[in-house]
């Protein structure tokens, strides 16, 4: 994949990333099928057999999902080089690509994952450690999935890497299904919106963290 393709792929993308996910914070919100099916069947006043997982999005984050090498001659810091995304004054000459491909991969689908809150499907403990990488978990769907790991300044959730791969091939089983996803605002106390929420359970049986 040439420069020129590259440079237009991350910069649609993190105009999309600042759109739908900066300073964020996202709640997903899963469970194992049966176990819910058992409880919604059972007419439960509240579906307690949900787990919750925040993640927050930093501009800091939006590099490592992009798989790109910065060349420190040209672009400071994760933040600059997002920063030049947004502005559109990214050059061939501020990042180089992975040897090993893994690039390439993450860019083929980092559009579509800019859209993680609508398209994450499942979610499950990540168990593809490589000798290079390490997340803790993982949501997506069966075409790509995104990682995420807890920052140790902060403490929060974070994504640091993209995967090309069915989320079942690289989580723990069995996975669970994510049935709704809520966001707001980073300083914001309560989440007030619904990304998305399955069909099959109502959404004031979900008692949110």
């Amino acid at each position: 994949m040439d420069k020129k393709r590259v440079i237009s792929i991350i910069t649609k993308a993190a105009k999309s990333y600042h759109e739908n996910l900066e300073d964020q914070k996202v709640l997903f919100v899963y469970g194992v099928p049966s176990e819910v099916k058992k409880q919604v069947e059972q007419n439960a006043d509240v579906i307690s057999c949900l787990e919750f997982y925040e993640v927050v999005f930093h501009r800091s984050n939006f590099l490592h999902l992009t798989g790109l090498k910065l060349n420190k001659k040209k672009v400071s810091s994760a933040i600059n080089f997002y920063s030049k995304c947004l502005a559109g004054r990214l050059s061939e000459d501020d990042f180089v690509l992975s040897k090993d491909g893994s690039t390439v991969q993450k860019l083929e689908v980092l559009a579509d994952m800019m859209n993680i809150k609508k398209s994450a499907s499942m979610i499950g403990d990540f168990t593809d450690a490589g000798p290079k990488l390490y997340s803790e978990k993982i949501a997506g769907n069966i075409y790509a999935c995104m990682g995420f790991v807890c920052d140790k300044y902060s403490n929060l959730n974070v994504p640091n890497t993209l995967l090309k791969k069915d989320i079942r091939a690289v989580s723990s089983k069995p996975q669970k299904k994510i049935y709704a996803v809520f966001s707001k605002g980073y300083s914001e106390e309560k989440y007030t919106t619904i990304e998305k929420c399955d069909k099959s359970i109502e959404i004031g049986k979900i008692q949110l963290p």
